[in-house]
C-alpha cells in the first residue's frame, strides 16, 4: 500500500516535534557535567579537543566557563585559532549595562575571554577573532567598524574581510580608490578590496537584490538598501583601472540590477569586462542585453543573443539580414542555441535561413 501524502506530513511533524524537544547532555550545565567536560578535555590531544568543543557547541550556544578558559589559553595555537574563529558568547563578566554604551557593573572583570584572544601572543590567533561574527559584533555602527579597521594590523584587516557580517558601508569605503579616510595606501587597499569582493555578505547582498528584494516601503526589513549597496559597489569598482582586476572581480561576483549594468556597459572598453557583464545577466536584463546585441564584438553579440528572451519579429529579421550581409554568424550562433526564444521567433529564423547551411553553424557553448 502506497504511503499517502497525509501520512508523510504526519511523519514530518513528528520529526520536527522530536527534534524540538531533544535535550543534549550538556544543555544543562552543572558541577557534574562541567567536571566531566574538563576531564575529557585534558585527556584529548588538540584535534580531539576541537572535536569536543564542536560537539558541545552543537548542544548549547555557550560553553562552561572553565572549559572555554582552557580552550582560549590552550598551549596549542590550533585550538586557540579554532576558538577565535568559531567561539560564541565568550564574555563571562556578567556585565550589566544601562544602555549600549554605559557600563554599570562587572561582576567578574577577568572573564572577558574575547579580549584574551585579542591579546594572544600569536598574531594569527589575534586575527581570527575579526573573522568571527559572534565575537566581532555585527551590530556595531559603521563608525565602530571603521575605527576597528584603522586600529587593526594588516593581517587582522584581511581576517575582517572574511567576516560574514562585514559592514557594507565599510566595504564601500574600501572599494573607493579616492577614499582617504581609512588611512591605507593603494597597495594595501588593492589587497583588501580583492578580499572584500569575496566576502559572503557582500556577494549575498547583491543576490538578494535580484532574488528576494523587499520593496523600499518596508523599511523595517532592512533589505531595502540591497539595491543601493550593490549599485554603489559596481560604480566604485569601475573607478579602478581595468588592469587592477577589481572591475572584473566585482562584475563576476556581485549581482545588481539591469539598469545599473546598462549604465555601466557602454563605458567598458575591455572585451573581457563586457563579457563578464553579459555573463552576469539574467534573461530579463533586457536593457543590458539590448546593448550587448549591438556590440562590435561578434562573440559578445552571440552571448547576448543566447541569453535574450525578449526579441520581437523585426529585431530578429534585422539581425539576420545584417548577419548575412556582413557574413558574420555572431547573432545566428546565439539565436539557434537560445532556449528562451518564442516558438514563433524560432520558426521565422529557421524559415529565413532554410537551405543556407546555418543549421550546422557552431553553437554557443
Amino acid at each position: 500500500m502506497l504511503e499517502q501524502p497525509k501520512d508523510k506530513h504526519h511523519e514530518l511533524i513528528r520529526e520536527r516535534v522530536e527534534r524540538h524537544f531533544w535535550i543534549g547532555r550538556y544543555t544543562v550545565q552543572d558541577a557534574y557535567t562541567t567536571s566531566e567536560l574538563s576531564r575529557a578535555y585534558d585527556r584529548e590531544d588538540s584535534p580531539g579537543r576541537i572535536r569536543l568543543l564542536r560537539r558541545v557547541y552543537r548542544q548549547t550556544p555557550r560553553l562552561p566557563y572553565d572549559l572555554a578558559l582552557k580552550a582560549v589559553t590552550d598551549s596549542d595555537p590550533a585550538v586557540r585559532e579554532w576558538m577565535g574563529r568559531n567561539g560564541q558568547m565568550l564574555d563571562y563578566r556578567d556585565a550589566r549595562h544601562e544602555d549600549a554604551d554605559a557600563l554599570l557593573d562587572v561582576t567578574h572583570p577577568d572573564r572577558d575571554l574575547p579580549m584574551r584572544l585579542r591579546r594572544d601572543s600569536d598574531p594569527f590567533v589575534r586575527a581570527t577573532i575579526f573573522e568571527n561574527p559572534e565575537l566581532f559584533n555585527p551590530m556595531w555602527r559603521c563608525s565602530d567598524w571603521i575605527d576597528e579597521f584603522k586600529g587593526c594590523a594588516p593581517l587582522e584587516r584581511m581576517a575582517m574581510m572574511r567576516n560574514q557580517a562585514l559592514n557594507l558601508d565599510l566595504a564601500k569605503l574600501i572599494l573607493d580608490p579616492d577614499d582617504t579616510s581609512l588611512g591605507i595606501d593603494m597597495n594595501e587597499r588593492y589587497t583588501v578590496a580583492k578580499a572584500c569582493l569575496a566576502n559572503r555578505h557582500v556577494v549575498e547582498n547583491g543576490r538578494r537584490t535580484r532574488r528576494d528584494y523587499i520593496p523600499r516601503r518596508h523599511r523595517w526589513s532592512g533589505w531595502f538598501q540591497s539595491s543601493d549597496y550593490s549599485q554603489s559597489i559596481w560604480e566604485l569598482a569601475m573607478k579602478w583601472p581595468d588592469e587592477a582586476g577589481i572591475p572584473f572581480r566585482t562584475v563576476h561576483t556581485v549581482q545588481t540590477y539591469d539598469r545599473v549594468k546598462a549604465r555601466i556597459y557602454p563605458h567598458c572598453k575591455e572585451v573581457p569586462l563586457r563579457a563578464a557583464i553579459i555573463e552576469s545577466c539574467l534573461p530579463e536584463d533586457e536593457a543590458t542585453l539590448r546593448l550587448a546585441r549591438a556590440d562590435t564584438d561578434q562573440g559578445l553579440r552571440s552571448m547576448a543573443y543566447w541569453r535574450s528572451n525578449q526579441m520581437d519579429r523585426r529585431e530578429i529579421e534585422a539581425a539576420l539580414l545584417r548577419e548575412k550581409a556582413e557574413k558574420d554568424n555572431g547573432a545566428m550562433d546565439g539565436l539557434f542555441s537560445n532556449p528562451w526564444l518564442e516558438p514563433t521567433a524560432r520558426e521565422i529564423l529557421e524559415s529565413m535561413t532554410e537551405g543556407t547551411g546555418i543549421h550546422n553553424a557552431a553553437r554557443h557553448p
